[in-house]
């Protein structure tokens, strides 16, 4: 049972320590994002179009994928907020 409730621990600290590295990527996610459209939208006018652009447009979407998904995640935790209960003495 006491192996459990240290997995249980240490999952914790891993959600939150995930949560304060995600404030940090969001950025970085959107940034390789735009430079993967403007590469992808520069491939598309060069020889090497059918080479590039399918790894450019999955890079492009995907990191704006991920960006979304965390921004919806931080709106749902928002509304799901809960107040903490009053103590009754």
């Amino acid at each position: 049972m006491e192996v459990v409730l240290l997995w249980l621990d240490d999952l914790d600290d891993l959600v939150f320590v995930l949560v304060a590295l995600w404030t940090r990527l969001r950025r970085f996610c959107l940034q390789v994002g735009l430079s993967a459209a403007f590469l992808l939208a520069a491939c598309e006018v060069s020889m090497t179009a059918d080479v590039w652009s399918p790894a450019l447009a999955g890079v492009a979407g995907s990191s704006v994928a991920v960006w979304t998904a965390g921004a919806l995640l931080f709106v749902v935790a928002r509304r799901l907020e809960l107040k903490p209960a009053l103590a009754r003495a």
